[in-house]
Parts: C-alpha cells; sequence; structure tokens
C-alpha cells in the first residue's frame, strides 16, 4: 500500500514493448535491481508498470536488447498536475479547503449529551455553556477529567459522568444514581471495585486474586478482585508482585430507593390545526432565517428540528440547518381519577424496571407501594436486585513495584 501511494506521488509509467527476446529484457532488469510490476504478456509483447525515475534507466538495456518501448499511459501526481496547470483557482480552492478542515478539526463543533432521565440533554447543555463549553471552543482548552469533576460536584444524583472528545465531538455520558453504572472496559491494569453496598452473590474470577466471596457484605470502593499477582516462593513467602487487568463475573445483591409523586389535578394541552414552519441555517454559532412566519398564538409549543452537518460520524462541521415549527395550543385542567392515577404509577415504575433490566439489572423483589395522599399520588419503596455492582479502579505502581523492592530489602 504505501509502495503504490510512494509511486503515484512521484509518478509512473505503463510501457508497451515489442521486438526479439522479451524475457531477456526482463531478466537484465531484474539483475539491474529495476523494479518493474503488473507485467502482462501481450501475443509476443510485454506490457508493464514502473517509475519514471527507473524508466530513465531503461535506455541501455533497450539498445541491448534492439525492443522498442512505448508509453501508453502516464499515471500519479506529477502528471496530474501537469494536465491541470492551467487550472490554478482549482488548486488553489482545493488548498483552502483542506487547510479549513484541518482548522475545523481542531475545533468542537457538537456535544452529545447520553443517558439520565431527570437531567435532559438541554439543562446539560445549558450547564456546560455556563460553565465557558459551547460548540465552537477549541479542544486543546477542554479537560475530560475536568468536566466529569465539575458535573459530579454541581449534580449529587449523578453518581457516574464520562466525558471524551471524538473528532471535532464532546460526548459526555451520565448514569444518575437511582441506575447501576455502566461497566467500561479496562485498556490498563486494574482493580475491581464495589459501586455501592452490596451483598456477594457469586465471583469467579479469570485474572487477578479474589479479596471476597459469596455472602461476604462489602461496602462503596472496596476492592473485589486485586490487580496485583504476588508470585510466591517454595516457603511461601512474596517472591514478586505483578499487575493485571482483573477479570471476574460478579453478582451482587444490592437495592435501589424508589420515590416518584406526581398531582391528581393536571393540565392538559390540546393542540389546534393551527401551526407555522419556518427555516433557517446556522454558520459558526449565527443562525439566519432563511423564512420565519409571524403568528398571534397566545398559547404555543416549539418544536426545533435541528440537524448538524458532518463529514464522518465523528468529524462534524460548524453548519447547521433546521425547521422551528410553532403550533398552537389551548390548556384544560383535568383530574385523575384513583383507579387512573394508580394505573399511571404503576406504568411509571415499569419503565425504570425496563431501564434497570436493560443494564443488566434482575429485579427478585419488589417493595414498592403506591398510595394516594392529599390529591397527590406518591410511589416509593425499595427495589432488592442482582447486578454487576462494580467497575474498574487503576492499580497504583506503589501497590506493586514499592512493595517489591521492600522484599528484596
Amino acid at each position: 500500500m504505501l509502495r503504490k501511494l510512494k509511486y503515484w506521488l512521484f509518478g509512473y509509467l505503463t510501457v508497451h514493448i515489442s521486438g526479439t527476446s522479451p524475457e531477456r529484457f526482463i531478466n537484465l532488469c531484474s539483475n539491474k535491481r529495476i523494479y518493474i510490476w503488473n507485467i502482462v504478456r501481450e501475443n509476443e509483447n510485454y506490457r508493464f508498470s514502473l517509475s519514471i525515475r527507473n524508466y530513465k534507466k531503461l535506455k541501455p538495456i533497450f539498445r541491448k536488447t534492439r525492443l522498442v518501448p512505448k508509453i501508453n499511459k502516464k499515471h500519479g501526481l506529477p502528471f496530474f498536475l501537469h494536465r491541470n496547470r492551467r487550472r490554478k483557482v482549482f488548486f488553489i480552492g482545493i488548498i483552502v479547503c483542506i487547510l479549513l478542515i484541518y482548522i475545523m478539526s481542531l475545533y468542537i463543533w457538537d456535544i452529545n449529551i447520553l443517558g439520565g432521565s431527570r437531567h435532559t440533554p438541554e439543562a446539560m447543555l445549558k450547564f456546560l455553556a455556563e460553565n465557558g463549553i459551547n460548540a465552537g471552543i477549541k479542544k486543546k482548552r477542554i479537560s475530560g477529567s475536568h468536566i466529569e469533576e465539575e458535573i459530579r460536584l454541581a449534580f449529587e444524583d449523578i453518581g457516574w459522568v464520562s466525558a471524551e472528545i471524538k473528532g471535532t465531538r464532546l460526548i459526555i455520558k451520565i448514569t444518575e444514581t437511582n441506575m447501576p453504572v455502566p461497566i467500561v472496559e479496562a485498556t490498563a491494569h486494574s482493580h475491581i471495585v464495589a459501586t455501592k453496598d452490596a451483598v456477594i452473590k457469586k465471583i469467579v474470577t479469570r485474572t487477578g486474586t479474589p479479596l471476597v466471596k459469596p455472602g461476604d457484605v462489602v461496602r462503596k470502593g472496596d476492592i473485589l478482585v486485586s490487580g496485583v499477582l504476588e508470585v510466591m516462593d517454595d516457603f511461601g513467602g512474596v517472591l514478586n508482585k505483578k499487575p493485571v487487568i482483573a477479570s471476574a463475573d460478579i453478582a451482587c445483591s444490592t437495592y435501589y430507593n424508589y420515590h416518584d409523586a406526581f398531582s391528581l389535578t393536571h393540565t392538559v394541552r390540546i393542540f389546534t390545526d393551527k401551526q407555522k414552519t419556518g427555516y433557517y441555517i446556522t454558520v459558526f454559532g449565527r443562525k439566519l432565517f432563511l423564512y420565519n412566519p409571524r403568528y398571534s398564538y397566545s398559547m404555543y409549543d416549539i418544536i426545533v428540528n435541528e440537524n448538524t452537518t458532518h463529514i464522518t460520524d465523528s468529524f462534524y462541521l460548524p453548519f447547521q440547518y433546521g425547521t422551528v415549527t410553532t403550533r398552537e395550543y389551548i390548556e384544560q385542567k383535568n383530574k385523575y381519577t384513583e383507579e387512573e392515577a394508580i394505573s399511571l404509577a404503576k406504568s411509571r415504575l415499569r419503565a425504570y424496571f425496563d431501564k434497570l433490566g436493560e443494564n443488566g439489572v434482575y429485579i427478585y423483589r419488589n417493595n414498592v407501594t403506591i398510595e394516594i395522599n392529599n390529591s397527590t399520588c406518591i410511589s416509593q419503596g425499595t427495589i432488592l436486585v442482582e447486578e454487576p455492582a462494580w467497575e474498574y479502579k487503576l492499580v497504583d505502581e506503589s501497590e506493586w513495584r514499592v512493595n517489591q523492592t521492600d522484599e528484596y530489602n
């Protein structure tokens, strides 16, 4: 692949030779270490490819073998530039385009928020903007660990957050405390630690040193499987210590506190048939409306459908286009009956169970009660589950290297 790229950059030729003893010509090229490829026989003649530099070396061989060469085709960048030497504006445009793409690759043009139910993507984007992080910021000014720390400090109910840059996108994943923490695959020497207080139900260790057994009660942050292996001598002493990536199948018995409340009295929006749609484009953060209709609705809902242009899944550009639809509605006061309220509460609880199930959580006991109190429907209680309540924690070098030195001392 690299050789093909090299010959394309410096140019190469397709040559047709005719005459007697073409095989002798090929042997002489081999003896002179002149590289030719794509050799094709055509009746008594041959066709092959070679670089421009090597073609100049063939003149003595052509004279010696009395072969007649004919250049069939010229390939590569030098010939392309020569054929288009009068199209200066075209090449200037290519250079400017490449330069613009490079400059745009230095910035973040799209922020994607994944996960969370109580905290909407809009709320998280507003929080990030208040902290100086928005589309158009230079990538070198962003620290993933700093963003993670800021979000954890600002939102107590967010138990896990990850911020990473992919191309020109900033992808932030959050998990609230009432949801299981996703397990991220380790790429460096790591322990397996508990993410919450739990009882170990099952543990099967593949690599690492297990520090717990079924039935043990563990606290959040306890090491379940150590990423440090101890090499023992014949007398039971520690001869050496080796860091590894701990690996195990672990099931823990834990619980989730569930609380949900809503008023029986609620407002229903009834949309009319009146609506108007506007169109806009956004360039480098500046919105320009192509069509912005006027409306005089007293109550209305705005629906924005925006698309960001991108070259690949991770290379987004600072250009957006979309529509803004304004829909008129009227409000109507309604009140749930007790049966309707309980049915809605059960539906919300089932949706919560579905989210737990999507994260590998097995529910074996549901202690949630639903009751009506002062025109409010309240669902609360504990949910007993089995889940892989663990995550990776990097092994500190002092946990194995310093101790190893102490053994020899």
